[in-house]
């Protein structure tokens, strides 16, 4: 048989059980400010939030590592402020980036000759911070198998890290057609 002070206490829990799930319906209805866009191309992934309030986009296209397998080509962007256009993360036992940094397209040494300037904001990340240079890396990127970013290794010699371009086209292709559906320009 069961006692009054057993219902009580069932009936406490049961009320505190009804308040709990009374306060997390809020939260729960409420639907989140953005929508989310990941998909992957090939050796690219993409990802995308489109904000209603403010309206706006911020893009993520990252290959998949590279040659080292501890190293990234990452490109940022956003409808509101410029983010330092393509970005290499290199492993910093790799390259050291105290040193000058080429990029290769495909075999082509890519002008103008040091696009890629050491970026303080992340560890062993250079970036390609001029704008107008970003652009045309991209373009030459576009239709292209392979880049590489060729400096110096930390015990002295030659060190590249090679990154696949299979999929970089679709991937960026999207991430326009993504940033035209919301009418939004980036910066």
């Amino acid at each position: 048989m069961r006692g009054p002070g057993r219902r009580t206490g069932a009936w406490r829990g049961g009320v505190i059980a009804g308040v709990l799930l009374v306060a997390a319906l809020p939260a729960a209805a409420q639907s989140p400010a953005y929508r989310e866009h990941s998909e992957t191309f090939k050796d690219w992934r993409l990802y995308c939030q489109v904000w209603s309030e403010p309206r706006r986009v911020e893009c993520e296209l990252l290959s998949r590592p590279g040659s080292d397998r501890r190293s990234r080509l990452v490109w940022l962007r956003s409808s509101e402020r410029w983010l330092e256009g393509l970005r290499f993360r290199l492993d910093e036992q790799t390259m050291d980036l105290s040193k000058i940094v080429r990029v290769w397209v495909d075999r082509a040494l890519f002008r103008p000759e040091y696009p890629c300037e050491r970026f303080e904001w992340e560890t062993n990340t250079c970036a390609v911070g001029d704008p107008e240079t970003n652009a045309k890396l991209v373009e030459r990127l576009t239709p292209g198998k392979e880049v590489s970013a060729v400096g110096s290794a930390p015990a002295g010699g030659k060190a590249e890290v090679r990154f696949s371009l299979t999929g970089f086209k679709p991937a960026l292709e999207r991430m326009e057609e993504i940033r035209r559906e919301a009418g939004i320009r980036w910066k």
